[in-house]
């Protein structure tokens, strides 16, 4: 269980960043890793704590011997936190839930499957990506599937640069995606009663479970909404169109844009 008791700086929260695969001969310069590490170099000297709460990247697959190529500036950043004494949680998302042990010996993050209670400042926070918290039936049995160890052992007895190049070219062309199709993104017409991840939080958890603060991502809308009087709930956006982060500094939850 993650305990702090005290707070002396901020602790960070973010999720949903999407840093894309980095493939031989790719022209474009990784702006969204830039962007990424210019924040934790903004945040660094008054944070004590860094929450990334899945969809980190947009796709990690693990071999025994490799990992997708891309964002080492970026995995460099998390070890120089770790360097000065700064914890990194990362509780896996749907896009990076195949991690096994890499970020971990590399970067020295914690790393968490599931969401999970912790304490700050003795206040109570649930926290995870989100992508398990009342999802739809097919969901689940797409999960099921997709973290399959069997499934997973047959994936890696392809060669990397098919399952790479393949993951590579749907999330690049297939344009039509939900994940970058606007309405996904429009914060602005989007309310809580449209949020599943809310909406099980405030009847299903809430009740019988008490917590002050709810944190998630997944649904890519940012916003603070009180679940009752004492309790609230956050949705940490993304950096596809929002470039969004939370911070706690030991009494106030705040949303963020960069």
């Amino acid at each position: 269980m993650i305990e702090i008791p005290k707070i002396e700086k901020k602790i960070f929260f973010i999720s949903d960043v999407h840093l894309p695969l980095r493939p031989s001969g790719t022209k474009h310069p990784a702006k969204l890793e830039d962007k990424i590490i210019a924040w934790l170099e903004a945040i660094k000297p008054e944070a004590q704590a860094l929450f990334l709460l899945g969809d980190i990247f947009d796709f990690w697959f693990e071999y025994k011997y490799l990992v997708p190529k891309g964002a080492i500036r970026f995995q460099a950043t998390l070890w120089a936190f770790y360097r000065a004494g700064i914890p990194v949680y990362f509780f896996l998302g749907n896009h990076d839930g195949w991690s096994i042990d890499y970020l971990r010996q590399e970067c020295g993050v914690q790393l968490f499957r599931k969401p999970a209670s912790i304490t700050l400042s003795n206040k109570r926070f649930l926290v995870g990506h989100g992508d398990t918290i009342n999802p739809t039936t097919p969901y689940k049995l797409f999960r099921k599937l997709s973290h399959s160890r069997l499934l997973q052992f047959f994936v890696r007895m392809l060669p990397p640069d098919w399952v790479y190049g393949t993951i590579n070219w749907y999330f690049t062309k297939k344009k039509g995606r939900l994940l970058y199709s606007e309405h996904m993104h429009d914060a602005a017409s989007f309310s809580e009663t449209k949020d599943p991840i809310f909406a099980y939080c405030k009847d299903e958890i809430e009740p019988f479970n008490h917590h002050e603060f709810y944190i998630f991502g997944h649904t890519h809308r940012p916003y603070i909404k009180g679940l009752n009087d004492s309790s609230s709930y956050c949705n940490l956006g993304d950096w596809v169109a929002h470039d969004t982060y939370a911070s706690f500094d030991g009494v106030v939850l705040s949303l963020h844009k960069f």
